[in-house]
């Protein structure tokens, strides 16, 4: 969802009073970041492909589907594989765990359209310049994020004007949100004009 709220507040900057990059990925072939670089393998693959167009992308998302049509949440990490560290696994328990089987679960009912659409943005031309986003962002990124690297939150606090950033080193992709979404929140609050 980071590069969807980056848009909101680069093209609807009147609407937009503020905006969370929270474990966002940054835009895909610009200068200064090895994109790729630290993904856990399946989303070196899957990302790869994404590359190559929809074609090459639709059989791979079509094959992982079926790991989450029916997930429950003790099922999640291990759904997830190698795409979560040791601190994101820690935060796949109880409620949180059964939040995500149900969201994975909903945005996999009707296919994978969706997750293949979002794969497919994230890595073709956003429309916007960061660098002329108006209304405050802040930056949260985890230095234990296998899903998106931490190079992308630096990258993107460095490139888009009045940040407020927040990288961590001992936090994951999923833990960040579990430990300090009432911060994250709260932040949020705070910046927005």
């Amino acid at each position: 969802g980071g590069p969807h709220a980056l848009a909101c507040a680069a093209l609807l900057p009147d609407r937009c009073a503020a905006a969370v990059s929270l474990a966002g990925v940054a835009p895909y072939g610009v200068d200064g970041l090895d994109w790729m670089a630290g993904m856990a393998s399946g989303n070196l693959k899957e990302y790869s492909l994404a590359v190559e167009g929809e074609a090459a992308l639709t059989p791979f998302l079509e094959d992982g589907v079926r790991a989450y049509v029916e997930i429950k949440g003790p099922e999640v990490g291990a759904a997830l594989g190698s795409l979560v560290s040791d601190v994101d696994k820690g935060a796949l328990t109880g409620v949180f765990a059964d939040f995500l089987a149900a969201t994975f679960r909903h945005a996999v009912s009707n296919g994978i359209a969706g997750w293949r659409d979002d794969d497919l943005a994230f890595v073709r031309d956003w429309g916007f310049d960061l660098a002329k986003i108006e209304p405050p962002v802040a930056v949260w990124q985890g230095q234990q994020d296998r899903m998106v690297p931490f190079r992308h939150g630096q990258w993107l606090a460095e490139h888009i004007p009045n940040t407020r950033v927040h990288l961590y080193r001992d936090e994951g992709h999923l833990s960040l949100a579990v430990t300090a979404l009432d911060r994250i929140i709260e932040d949020l609050v705070a910046i927005a004009r």
